[in-house]
């Protein structure tokens, strides 16, 4: 709400205003004064006038410059009032001291004092009583010099009467307009004061989120880096053990190994897209996957956790196996199944969790399919339904269970990409217990059926390799263990490959030696990957060199990351955990090169 300052500001400005037209009026009339009446009048008119309105001045501008200051606002007021009063008082005893010594003059004084009153009248007024002291005097000194004439009438005296009340009644409308003008004028200064105060707070707010936004982007690129690294090394080795003879027994063990730091990728890559799901622009990945497939491995690999809680988990498959092997997100099905999964066992005290896959043929062509968890737990309030599925929000079981608040808001961020649905809905009650279903529903088309086993496309590539000619690969990597994992692997293609520690040697070592083929990676001491992948790109301009091939072999796959990487000079990225398809196909690439 506008304080009295404001008002104070608009009337002394509006005060400063009226300055122009009022003293090029007292300076005609003094220089009429001095043509008709000498120049003794025309002097007493222009020092009580310019003197009363160089008070004025004073009083404006103090205002104007000091209206905060204590008590400003009622000095203003009664300094006004008492100017005003003074004017008006002057102009009237002037008109009627002419009138008195030189009565021949009283036409002229007559519209003197009609104009007085008229401009006293309609000009600024911080009061009533302000207004009341402009008009009182010169309407006192027409009554007079009317009721004083031989041939005054009483129609005269009336119709003088009625004059007078008329620029009353008129400028009274004037003041009251001028009063809503000047509360416009406030209520407009306040609407504008608080729109800054608003943008100077969004400009905060938006400069606090950028710094939000870098820092969390900063933690990300740390998580993602930090988690990556070792989990490279775990799959890694797994499949380096996988390709080895081993029992039955161990070999089962390791596979379900390699499902779960499987799973642990996918669930990362799923967590560290928040970025892109905060901003609407979720990537989708299509590829085969057989969905009962996917929902029996993370059946198995959570059956320990299932055990310890002493809780029982069942799983059912509605519709034909080959209905559920269709073109979809492998890693959004995954995050969504294993989130509910998470949820049903953290809020399942006793009982059975169960899933439920149903795959049916839709009319055109493709395939419906409906996955659902059921659990044994408090169940979700009818109202807070929409709500729990929104990021941060929580109701008190799930608080008490612990977790952030995000697994339910990357579910539906996951549903979303796939096209489908979410949702959450009570279920039949057991054993005392409400307990909820959490479903989601999606249609994705039919994927064409395999005609070769993945395994036997690793074989081959495995063996195209073996029967090329042996490629010289030079791998920079600071990381011990990575080191030791890149060497397991490349002893099973039988390549030749070079380790390095850092950018530098990297640079140094393709100056001196010839290579079929770089990896790189970023993070590394003394030079990085990036500037060591420049280095290199300089030199090859510089002498003529024919192209290196190099891959960036790391940890950090944010999309600027890998843009970045790519105006660098990059061929190509190649993620950590190494896949060892994606790894087979870039040294297949480069043995096709150096074969042609």
């Amino acid at each position: 709400m506008a304080d009295s300052t404001d008002y104070l500001k608009a009337y002394a400005d509006r005060y400063r205003d009226m300055f122009p037209v009022r003293l090029v009026t007292i300076a005609a009339i003094v220089i009429v004064g001095w043509w008709l009446l000498g120049w003794g009048w025309a002097a007493n008119f222009a020092v009580f006038q310019f003197g009363l309105y160089a008070l004025l001045w004073n009083v404006v501008q103090t205002a104007r410059a000091r209206p905060g200051a204590p008590g400003a606002e009622r000095r203003f007021r009664l300094s006004t009032e008492a100017v005003t009063l003074g004017l008006a008082t002057h102009n009237a005893l002037f008109i009627l001291a002419v009138w008195h010594s030189q009565p021949q003059y009283l036409d002229y004084l007559r519209l003197l004092l009609a104009g007085n009153l008229m401009v006293g009248a309609l000009q600024v007024h911080i009061s009533r009583i302000s207004f009341a002291a402009a008009v009182a005097p010169p309407s006192i000194a027409a009554m007079i010099i009317a009721s004083n004439q031989p041939q005054a009438t009483t129609g005269i005296k009336i119709a003088v009467g009625l004059f007078v009340l008329g620029i009353i009644g008129a400028s009274w409308r004037q003041w009251r307009s001028d009063r809503q003008t000047v509360e416009l004028m406030v209520a407009l200064t306040e609407r504008t004061r608080e729109l800054q105060s608003a943008l100077g707070q969004a400009e905060t707010d938006r400069a606090a989120a950028e710094r939000a936004n870098k820092a969390k982007s900063r933690f990300l690129a740390m998580i993602s880096h930090e988690v990556r690294t070792p989990l490279n090394v775990i799959l890694g080795l797994t499949e380096v053990l996988r390709g080895r003879r081993r029992p039955k027994a161990e070999a089962v063990v390791i596979d379900d190994m390699a499902e779960a730091g499987g799973m642990l990728l996918r669930l990362l890559n799923g967590a560290l897209d928040i970025s892109k799901i905060e901003s609407g622009q979720v990537d989708l990945r299509l590829a085969p996957v057989d969905v009962a497939a996917r929902i029996e491995a993370i059946a198995r690999v959570w059956r320990a956790r299932v055990d310890e809680l002493g809780l029982a988990l069942e799983v059912e498959l509605q519709g034909r196996r080959e209905d559920f092997l269709v073109l979809t997100d492998e890693a959004r099905v995954e995050q969504i199944l294993i989130n509910y999964l998470s949820n049903a066992l953290k809020l399942t005290p006793s009982g059975t969790v169960r899933i439920l896959a149903r795959a049916l043929p839709a009319a055109d062509g493709r395939i419906d399919l409906d996955l659902e968890v059921h659990d044994q737990g408090p169940g979700v309030p009818k109202d807070q339904r929409d709500r729990i599925f929104e990021p941060f929000e929580q109701l008190a079981p799930g608080r008490a269970a612990g977790g952030a608040g995000l697994g339910l808001a990357l579910c539906r961020a996951s549903a979303q990409a796939l096209g489908g649905a979410l949702g959450v809905r009570a279920a039949k009650p057991q054993n005392g217990a409400q307990g909820a279903v959490f479903w989601v529903r999606f249609t994705a088309e039919p994927a064409p059926r395999p005609t070769v086993r993945a395994a036997d496309a690793g074989r081959a590539a495995e063996g195209a390799l073996e029967a090329s000619t042996t490629l010289r690969v030079l791998a920079a990597e600071d990381h011990p263990a990575n080191r030791k994992l890149l060497a397991l692997l490349f002893q099973a293609f039988g390549l030749d490959l070079v380790l390095v520690e850092n950018g530098q040697e990297a640079v140094q070592a393709v100056a001196a030696e010839r290579f079929d083929l770089v990896l790189m990676d970023v993070m590394m001491p003394v030079m990085d990957g990036v500037e060591a992948l420049s280095a290199i790109r300089a030199d090859e301009a510089a002498t003529g060199r024919p192209r290196l091939p190099i891959h960036m072999l790391t940890a950090n796959v944010f999309d600027e990351d890998v843009a970045r990487y790519m105006a660098a000079g990059a061929d190509g990225v190649l993620r950590k955990p190494i896949e060892p398809p994606a790894l087979q196909a870039v040294l297949l690439g480069a043995s096709q090169s150096v074969g042609a």
